[in-house]
This record gives C-alpha cells, structure tokens and sequence, in this order.
C-alpha cells in the first residue's frame, strides 16, 4: 500500500481552519492551498453528514488524489491523500487522528470559546505527525495489515491485535482457537471492540495462511477454504447453497448468545478467499441454539 499523504486538516464545522499539517514537506499543499481548497468547503461537507445522521467515514476523489472525511461535531478532520491506492491508509490515519484529539482534549470541547484562541490547538500538531509516523512504520513493516483493519481500532491497540494475528498464524492450526477464544482477556475494558478484532483476526490470518498455502492465488476454490476449516474444526460445505456449516464449533462451545458470535469464522473465510466480490455472513450459530454455525458466502 502506497501511504503517501499530502495534507491533513482540523477544521471547524463553522469552516475555520484550526490545523494544516504537512507530514513530508515536499507533498503539502501548504496553507494558501488549504483556504482555496476549504474556504466553506468543511461547512457544507459538516452539514451534509449531520444531516443524513451518519458520522461514517467518506471519501471524494479529487484531480490530485482522494480527501478522506470523518465528522464529529463539532469538528470536521480531512486526510489529502494522493491517490486511490492510498485510500485505505488514510481513512485508518483519519480515524486515529480524530480518537487522540477528542482524547487529547477531552472536556475542553464543548466550549466555543476555546477554538478562538489558535494557540489551544497548534500543540495537537505534533501528536498528528507521532500518529503518522507509527502508522507509516506499521505499514511498512506489515504491508498487508493495513488491508484488513478496520478504521477504529486505537493505534495502542493496533500492536496488541498484530501481534495476536502474528501468534494465530504461527500456532496455526493446533494453537488458533485457544488465541480466539481468549480475546476476551484482551479486551476486557474495551468489550466493544472485540467483535471487529475477532473478525479482523480472522481475515487477517485466513488471507496469509491461505496465500502461504495456495500460492498466492487471488480466487481460492471453496473447496481450498474447507480443507483449512477442516484443520481447526469438522466442517462441511454445501456446493448448492454456499454456505460452510462448522459442526462443532470451537468458538462459541460452553457459550450462550442472543446473536451469532463466531467472527473470527467469518472472517478467516473471508480473508482467504482475498476476493473483493466474496463476503461472509454467519447465519445460524450454536452459541444461541443452532445445530452448527453456518457462514453463507454472499457475492456482489
């Protein structure tokens, strides 16, 4: 992944550039830019997402590259990335960006006197370019991880999910459930973000174990996938309908749930398949009563 970004912005829902910051000098667009770029730009961008209710992240492709968007009133944080490629690069650095300056500032927001003064905000600078940095070292060093996460997962906790990854690849199979089923240990003040962690483990894992496997294929055959279900749990795949069906799954065994609760399965099946068009849903679960923990494979 090319994570080459040209600018990131803070602004106010009002319009007000608070921050403009240029990680490598040489790509910046520079402040004169950014008030062309921006001048009621943010505003209109702000409005529009409050009021279709959503607070998703966005992105427009622009001549120059892609701005990547994520609003919280009342800020609007902006990513200028310089190409499509880089697209995924950025909405995770946007996303940590707008974690750490809530958390940075936490309590002093609500007050519309303290972006008056510009010198409020000018410290969060170097914490921007700090985010940038780990994440572009993050990427480096594990190019491909960047593809399977999910924008919200806190930088501190990037290295704890990574190095789970790391651990569930090298135990694989005799050790992977064991790792699964202990998320919960890791993510005990942060119960939310276990569901998305075990899916993206899953993906993450289920896409190296299976290009390691099977030769760097793009499109894996199903029955390719069953036979690495087959090594961590008995497992059955009906041709007909498409779905896989985990007899006994490991997962959710001794649990009891109101909804299905194997997300590493569906996640694992996704990422080994590496097909853009292939997603996978878990439509029946033992955990809240099933006869076996089905996962459909949904084409797009």
């Amino acid at each position: 992944m090319n994570e080459m970004i040209k600018t990131i912005y803070v602004l106010h829902q009002d319009g007000v550039a608070l921050l403009c910051v240029s990680p490598d000098k040489s790509l910046g667009d520079g402040p004169d830019s950014f008030m062309s770029l921006f001048g009621g730009f943010s505003s209109a961008i702000n409005t529009l997402l409050i009021n279709l209710g959503h607070k998703e992240l966005k992105s427009i492709t622009v001549g120059d590259g892609v701005l990547v968007y994520s609003s919280q009133e009342p800020l609007l944080f902006v990513v200028h990335a310089t190409s499509p490629k880089s697209e995924q690069f950025a909405k995770i650095l946007v996303k940590q960006i707008e974690y750490e300056f809530f958390k940075f500032y936490n309590g002093k927001l609500d007050h519309s006197a303290f972006f008056v003064e510009s010198d409020n905000i000018t410290p969060f600078e170097s914490n921007i370019n700090l985010i940038y940095d780990n994440l572009k070292k993050l990427n480096s060093d594990f190019p491909e991880l960047l593809e399977f996460l999910p924008s919200f997962i806190p930088l501190s906790r990037l290295y704890a999910v990574l190095n789970l990854g790391l651990d569930i690849i090298e135990g694989y199979p005799d050790d992977t459930i064991k790792i699964v089923r202990q998320l919960s240990l890791y993510f005990i003040e942060e119960k939310n973000l276990e569901e998305v962690v075990a899916q993206t483990l899953g993906r993450y894992s289920g896409h190296m174990i299976a290009k390691d496997r099977f030769q760097d294929k793009f499109v894996i055959d199903p029955e390719k996938v069953l036979e690495l279900l087959n090594e961590i749990s008995v497992t059955k795949f009906d041709q007909k309908n498409e779905y896989y069906d985990i007899v006994l799954c490991p997962v959710c065994r001794g649990k009891t749930a109101e909804k299905p609760i194997c997300h590493f399965f569906s996640g694992f099946i996704e990422g080994a398949f590496d097909n853009p068009n292939v997603t996978v849903e878990e439509i029946s679960c033992r955990g809240q009563g099933d006869k076996s923990c089905r996962f459909k494979l949904m084409r797009v």
